[in-house]
């Protein structure tokens, strides 16, 4: 294991953490209390070590004309108001740090002899990760299909995580679907078992978790397949199964039947006019990082394009939505979509996962602050979206070397 792979490790392990646990008067008599406390500043560290490495090499860095140099003008937007303009600044540079991090550890591994192979290894981590969250949740949706539990919104995690929204865990069984699906084209027959099983698992999951912009996700990510793809027989088994889903768990149990019930923004309108109110307060740099929880009594922006303004204002959205309208006219523009089916090499399964995640995030983005701060989504979406760059980058002829 390379340093760039603890780096990343170390930012993970903020996740579900809480700096409260620094303050546990068994912080230093309890292995467990800990972990749990110093683990809320495992992202802090990554961030330091990996900006000290950067600037000890004089890394440089192209901040504009790609996803990722997009992300950073929005993160350094996000900083300075966070400096400047928030109300609780501490906090606001806190997340914030958590923020850049990821971002940085990304560029690092761009800087690496082998760039591509440093990123698969990242990806594959943000893999193992997510199918850990996804399979601590599997016991209560077998409760769920077999009628012991009632339908919740919440899920609990194990040693003391917390708890994850049915959102956060149809997230995880899409994800989980998505790389299952593609790795079930590729495997040999002995796996394709058991890459058939977890992709099943995961239709189970999405269904049962009434998620919409999990259901969106699925929708988004079937048409790419199947445009990717063209005229295949897997999308004939994929398309009805994805379709079945999306009725039974969307229209059926969802809405119950009721179309309007399934179009209802379940209160999410009423964030967003709150937080426009506190846009217009501060329009051009916005409040910092975590503002929405600060400014909105720890509501959620539910939005990623709202959530960028209030803690960067116009110019830090601007840059953001930059970062994801760059990356879908860089992917459009090189035919990545039209002709990836031809490819023969390694990267071919992590490229297909790469896109098909990248779809699903950006669907999502609408109705979650998909990275626009420092989460799961953030974590997936950054590799993905380098993998594409770099491997575009290293191959500039792929689409004249296309049929």
């Amino acid at each position: 294991m390379n340093f760039i792979n603890i780096f990343w490790l170390c930012i993970w392990s903020g996740m579900f953490s809480d700096t409260d646990k620094l303050k546990s008067p068994q912080l230093l008599t309890n292995l467990f209390a800990f972990i749990q406390g110093i683990r809320s500043l495992m992202p802090l560290l990554a961030c330091v070590v990996c900006l000290f490495l950067l600037l000890a090499t004089r890394s440089k860095l192209v901040l504009y004309k790609n996803t990722l140099g997009f992300l950073f003008l929005y993160c350094f937007i996000g900083l300075l108001s966070s400096l400047f303009m928030s109300p609780e600044t501490i906090w606001a540079l806190y997340w914030g740090g958590f923020y850049l991090a990821p971002l940085l550890v990304i560029w690092l591994a761009q800087q690496q002899e082998r760039p591509l192979n440093s990123l698969r290894k990242i990806i594959n981590i943000n893999y193992f990760i997510v199918f850990l969250l996804f399979i601590c949740c599997v016991p209560q949706i077998i409760d769920m299909v077999r009628g012991r539990s009632p339908f919740t919104q919440f899920f609990t995690l194990p040693f003391e995580l917390g708890q994850v929204r049915v959102n956060g865990v149809g997230r995880y069984a899409l994800i989980v679907g998505i790389v299952g699906f593609v790795r079930m084209n590729f495997a040999k027959k002995r796996l394709k078992v058991f890459w058939i099983f977890i992709v099943g698992m995961a239709l189970i999951m999405m269904a049962y978790t009434r998620s919409r912009t999990t259901l969106l996700g699925l929708a988004v990510a079937s048409l790419l397949f199947a445009y990717i793809q063209k005229v295949d027989w897997r999308f004939f088994l994929a398309g009805p199964v994805s379709a079945y889903v999306l009725w039974i768990s969307g229209y059926k149990w969802r809405a119950q039947q009721h179309i309007e019930m399934l179009l209802n923004l379940t209160g999410r309108g009423y964030t967003w006019q709150r937080g426009l109110s506190q846009v217009y307060q501060s329009p051009i740099f916005g409040w910092g990082f975590q503002a929405d929880r600060f400014l909105l009594k720890s509501e959620h922006m539910h939005n990623s394009y709202l959530h960028a303004a209030i803690q960067s204002g116009i110019l830090g959205a601007f840059f953001f939505l930059a970062g994801i309208l760059s990356l879908w006219a860089l992917i459009i523009r090189r035919g990545l979509l039209k002709n990836i089916k031809y490819l023969k090499s390694e990267d071919k399964p992590y490229l297909l996962e790469s896109v098909l995640l990248v779809g699903f995030f950006t669907a999502r983005s609408f109705f979650e602050s998909t990275a626009a701060f420092y989460g799961v989504d953030l974590l997936v979406l950054l590799p993905a979206a380098g993998y594409i760059l770099f491997w575009l980058y290293e191959n500039p002829d792929f689409n004249k070397a296309s049929p």
